[in-house]
């Protein structure tokens, strides 16, 4: 019996040790980050009009399902009925509704927390007709510009405009669309028009050109945040779900940057946009989709927004207290431990550093 005995925990340990040889590094098969077997779920906000990329990404690959979190989709038009729905409770998360429009609703008293990115610039180009100068910011001066307000092209171009000393010298025409911003110009209504991401090949098919990246004056000056209430962040079990949700996009920010060619054909199988469209702004040097939260980014914005007007006169909000970079900063960690191999996790920690610390 001793014998037999003997010849079992010998087994045993050679069944362990080759279960624990064949183990691959990172999340466990069919499991999650934090290993247990629970699904987290989380009902994300979008425009359908720039792309979910991350979330297209994670989906094809498995991530989202791998780290234990079920991703809903619902996508909203305009930021309005965004935050309208975020505060009611429908939806957990906004994701493509840039910078701008969240930190006037936290300016104006809304209890918003952003957490991460999803753009941190996000092509959002000035246009005129071929005939119309332009050859640097002075050409703005005593012009007029079409745009639709609160939005990331009218913000950001109003910042570097303030910074030059030329945001006096302007007049801006509001509209409600980015469509009707290009037909202004198309029709001398305007002198040049600032729009969202996406509306390049419709420009050019009404006769206009690029005239001014924003990009070009203001680097990473952030354009679409992740934030959700902060009374969501601060329940654990959704810090937990926002957690696994940054771990599979990070994932996916990684397979995004080696085959753009696949994130093109999921936006147009995802999204009613044609691949023309599509690939316009994919493949534009002046987009740049990143999860990371860039915080000192979101900061600058928040006192260049104050600086020309945007924010109330009588504005006493912290607006750190309305940033959390940790959850992010846990994934990212939890990734490079998992992947030591991976110089991607590697850098992405080196930029969060300089951008968040």
């Amino acid at each position: 019996m001793k014998k037999f005995a003997f010849i079992f925990a010998l087994l045993a340990t050679m069944l362990l040790a080759l279960t624990a040889c064949g183990e691959p590094a990172g999340t466990p098969e069919g499991g999650d980050a934090s290993g247990d077997n629970k699904t987290y779920k989380i009902v994300v906000a979008a425009q359908p009009n720039s792309g979910q990329v991350f979330q297209y990404l994670a989906d094809d690959k498995g991530y989202l399902e791998e780290e234990g979190v079920e991703v809903e989709m619902s996508y909203i038009n305009n930021a309005t009925d965004a935050f309208t729905a975020m505060t009611a409770g429908q939806i957990d998360v906004m994701s493509t509704y840039g910078t701008g429009g969240p930190l006037i609703q936290i300016a104006n008293g809304q209890e918003y927390t952003i957490f991460g990115g999803y753009m941190i610039i996000g092509e959002t180009p000035c246009f005129g007709l071929p005939e119309t100068e332009w050859t640097s910011l002075e050409s703005f001066r005593g012009k007029t510009i079409g745009i639709t307000r609160g939005g990331t092209p009218d913000i950001v171009l109003k910042g570097i405009l303030n910074d030059a000393g030329l945001l006096d010298e302007v007049t801006f025409v509001e509209f409600k669309k980015n469509q009707e911003t290009l037909q202004a110009v198309a029709n001398g209504q305007v002198d040049f028009g600032a729009t969202a991401t996406g509306y390049q090949l419709q420009a050019q098919a009404l006769g206009l050109e690029v005239k001014m990246w924003p990009d070009e004056y203001w680097p990473n000056h952030s354009c679409c945040r992740m934030l959700c209430n902060t009374s969501y962040i601060q329940d654990e079990d959704n810090q937990e779900a926002l957690y696994r949700m940054l771990r599979a996009y990070l994932r996916a920010e990684k397979d995004l940057n080696e085959d753009k060619a696949q994130v093109v054909d999921l936006v147009v199988e995802n999204l009613d946009l044609d691949k023309a469209t599509v690939e316009s702004f994919v493949y534009s040097e002046h987009m740049k989709y990143d999860t990371d939260p860039f915080k000192n980014s979101v900061i600058t914005m928040w006192n260049k927004m104050g600086g020309f007007g945007y924010l109330p006169e009588d504005n006493s909000i912290d607006i750190l207290e309305h940033l959390n970079i940790d959850i992010y900063q846990r994934a990212l960690e939890s990734l490079i431990e998992d992947y030591p191999d991976e110089q991607f996790y590697q850098d992405k920690l080196t930029q969060f550093n300089e951008n968040n610390l």
